[in-house]
């Protein structure tokens, strides 16, 4: 029976792993004939954009006979750490990494890779990488901003200024977290007609989002715009928004925007042209196929095969225009 050592919370691999694997492995399996592992650490694998993301990418590594450890850091960077350190343990021919802190985990890669393992970072910079898929947060927000004042626009044409109500659901919880919002809160200055009244922070799930919204429309219920720091807060407003009950009164004057594509939060906007769901819009980071991407980049990494080290992610607003392309 082989024994087992658990590298990371809620990770259980076998002690064999541990033997290590050279950078310059270019076939699915190590020389001892066991599988090439990835480890791949989230923030928080209960968000539903990293759910989908990080299950996807480990199915198409399946597919190659290539193992993809996923680890939930919960938030926490010092879960996160150990994680990177566990999985270059482990020998982890790559380590995928979307930080909780950037700023924390630079020291962790730099371990990671003088133990041999390459570093590959997605959706912010901590300095210390073999490659990156980097995403301008500030310009996320920003454009979460503009689709919200274009819908104020169209859908209040004669709103005097500072007239329409606006509420923010904030997660600042890292660097590149507060320049999203950062972004959002621009909606104040790229429409004269907004007026921002109420701003809750720590909001990135459906629960939290529908909680907040209890609240805001509590003490602001004239608020018609939410702007969400992702996907999980804009189903939650929706939740709120379209149950019995809810303050919301005309579903067709009422809308919110988001970051992060995911099945649930598109299906919702392709509904939205009818009013019977109020995600008017979301911002989507990387290419048609980010899950692709990231397995086409990963993947040349392992194999040892050339590849870019800087990869900047496209931003796209997703709007019922357009919304169709995006659903499979």
């Amino acid at each position: 029976m082989k024994r087992i050592k658990k590298v990371a919370a809620g990770i259980l691999l076998p002690l064999a792993l541990f033997a290590g694997c050279s950078k310059s492995t270019t076939s699915a399996q190590k020389a001892d004939g066991k599988k090439i592992l990835i480890g791949y650490t989230v923030p928080d694998t209960s968000e539903s954009f990293l759910s989908d993301l990080t299950n996807s990418v480990k199915k198409k590594f399946d597919a190659d006979g290539i193992n993809v450890e996923i680890a939930n850091a919960a938030g926490d960077s010092a879960t996160q750490i150990s994680q990177i350190e566990n999985f270059a343990t482990a020998g982890a021919k790559l380590i995928i990494v979307m930080a909780v802190d950037p700023t924390s985990v630079s020291d962790a890669i730099k371990r990671a890779e003088k133990a041999g393992s390459l570093v590959l970072t997605a959706g912010s910079n901590p300095g210390a990488y073999d490659a990156i898929m980097a995403t301008d947060q500030l310009e996320d927000g920003k454009l979460m901003a503009k689709m919200a004042t274009d819908w104020i626009n169209a859908t209040f044409p004669d709103a005097p200024d500072q007239s329409v109500e606006v509420a923010i659901l904030e997660s600042r919880d890292t660097p590149e977290a507060s320049a999203r919002c950062d972004g959002m809160a621009t909606i104040a200055s790229q429409c004269s007609k907004a007026k921002v009244v109420n701003t809750v922070g720590g909001i990135k799930k459906n629960d939290q989002a529908q909680a907040a919204m209890e609240n805001i429309m509590q003490t602001t219920p004239n608020v018609k715009v939410v702007l969400c720091y992702n996907s999980g807060g804009a189903i939650g407003v929706n939740e709120y928004a379209m149950r019995t009950g809810s303050r919301v009164k005309d579903p067709s004057k009422f809308a919110a925007f988001c970051s992060d594509t995911d099945p649930q939060s598109l299906s919702l906007l392709s509904t939205s042209g009818t009013n019977k769901t109020i995600v008017r819009g979301i911002v989507k980071f990387g290419s048609d196929d980010l899950a692709g991407d990231t397995y086409n980049l990963a993947k040349k990494m392992v194999m040892g095969e050339p590849y870019n080290k800087e990869n900047p992610d496209p931003l796209t607003p997703i709007t019922l225009d357009n919304v169709a392309k995006f659903i499979q």
